[in-house]
């Protein structure tokens, strides 16, 4: 049979036009990308690297890639980006007792087009709770084996390490028999131990009150607290030979008072470095303390009337570790650093009642204030021998009363030309000053009720000073 050329060439006509609306149509069809929620049971403290589950992905085009848009606590988790498999990130965190549930959400995306999946881990509680009920005072080593032996896990009171009163009665040197406790729902007191020299045994995981750890004079590290992120206070005092506290490096908030007293050993605060938050400081009498840099992601104050003090720290150098804090302080003093050179890094600090800078013999001059504007009870600088001036202080207005009492070098109050308030000024024993000038303003207009002087190189009446007669 004989085909006809115009037959052929209609067939051919007839699929090309198929084959063309066939491509039309798949060119067409929207990309999809599809995923499910992903939730699992795990028992706690898993090992780095262990396989968590997969999460599910499909698109009907391509592939899907998988990646991290959030989680709770960060970096527990990781996920690899083609797979979709949720692997332990960080060990540490799968702790029933600090994170009982693990959540994040992951992105299943094929280019623009992406779908969320929520992660949800739950940990199981493989320690059976022992939980004693009330305070625990261990004055011996022979009551912490003993206590220790009953293999509690949990303390609803206080936990005192130590005789309270007397050092001589406590001959604790071993802290491994209370390994099994985890949770101190009080505080938790290492005090007067003469012979304790690591607290190795630890293992805190939980501790709602305070740490408090004094007069332990063998004392060189402190361990068992790397799941602690936040304490009500953190208490140092007269721990001579104490320099390792890096165990304490995941602290982020301090309820209340951070203070570090006459600790010789400790040269910086690096183990605070993800502090944000504390409500008042003191750091006193750490002859070894050279800067204070740790604090430099130290960026809230918790509570109303905080008060800072740096004071009798013979090494510190600077307090730029600071510089990152915006905050309003109550009372600032700084005082008796005999390296001082700078106290730059108070920048961003307004200080709103006291402010005191004592005996500082090496500091220059008062950069770093510029921030405080109005001083509602006192401003004192005394005894700091190198001040030349009091430059710094150049946006301060206002100050209640004023303290300038023996500062060697001082030759001008350069720096207080914008002061337009105070009640009372007291400038005594500054062998060197002889130029009031840059307080002219203030007497032309609204002269301090009380205005004393004495023992300067040149001491004017307050009359004086409203008459112009501002030097020698």
């Amino acid at each position: 049979m004989r085909i006809s050329f115009n037959y052929c060439l209609s067939l051919l006509l007839l699929i090309s036009v198929l084959t063309l609306n066939s491509c039309s149509k798949d060119d067409e069809t929207e990309t999809t990308v599809t995923t499910s929620d992903f939730s699992t049971i795990m028992d706690e403290y898993p090992p780095n690297g262990e396989l968590i589950g997969t999460v599910e992905g499909r698109t009907n085009r391509g592939s899907v890639t998988f990646s991290i848009l959030e989680q709770t606590p960060m970096g527990a988790f990781s996920i690899d980006a083609i797979s979709g498999e949720l692997k332990v990130a960080d060990e540490t965190l799968f702790v029933y007792g600090i994170n009982p549930i693990i959540t994040g959400t992951v992105k299943v995306a094929n280019g623009d087009i992406s779908k969320n999946a929520a992660v949800t881990i739950t940990l199981n509680d493989l320690t059976h709770e022992n939980i004693y009920n009330g305070d625990v005072i261990l004055r011996t080593q022979g009551e912490v084996n003993s206590f220790g032996s009953a293999q509690y896990t949990r303390i609803t009171g206080y936990l005192t390490i130590g005789d309270p009163a007397d050092i001589s009665v406590s001959d604790i040197s071993d802290l491994s028999p209370l390994e099994t406790l985890n949770r101190i729902d009080l505080d938790l007191n290492i005090m007067n131990n003469a012979n304790l020299v690591t607290t190795t045994g630890l293992e805190i995981a939980v501790l709602e009150g305070s740490l408090l750890v004094f007069n332990n004079p063998e004392l060189k590290k402190l361990e068992g607290f790397s799941g602690l992120t936040s304490l009500g206070d953190l208490f140092f005092s007269t721990n001579d030979s104490l320099d390792d506290l890096s165990s304490l490096s995941n602290l982020s908030v301090i309820e209340s008072d951070l203070i570090i007293v006459t600790c010789g050993a400790i040269t910086n605060l690096d183990w605070l470095n993800h502090l944000t938050s504390v409500a008042n400081m003191s750091i006193r009498n750490c002859m070894s303390l050279a800067h204070i840099d740790g604090l430099n992601n130290l960026r809230n104050l918790n509570g109303e009337y905080n008060f800072f003090e740096i004071s009798d720290n013979s090494s510190l150098k600077n307090l730029n570790g600071l510089i990152n804090l915006r905050a309003e302080l109550y009372e600032l003093e700084v005082g008796h650093n005999p390296s001082l050179e700078s106290i730059q890094g108070l920048e961003n600090i307004n200080v709103t009642h006291i402010l005191a800078i004592e005996d500082n013999q090496v500091l220059e001059n008062l950069n770093g204030l510029e921030s405080t504007i109005s001083i509602a009870e006192k401003l004192i600088i005394n005894d700091n021998y190198s001040l030349t001036n009091l430059q710094g202080l150049g946006d301060l207005t206002s100050a209640y009363e004023i303290h300038l009492y023996r500062n060697g070098g001082l030759l001008n109050l350069e720096g207080l030309n914008n002061l337009a308030d105070t009640w009372k000024m007291d400038i005594q024993g500054n062998s060197q000053l002889s130029d009031y000038c840059s307080l002219l303003n203030l007497f032309s207009t609204n002269p301090p009720t009380v205005f004393l002087t004495g023992y300067n190189a040149y001491n004017p009446t307050r009359q004086d000073l409203i008459d112009g007669n501002c030097s020698l």
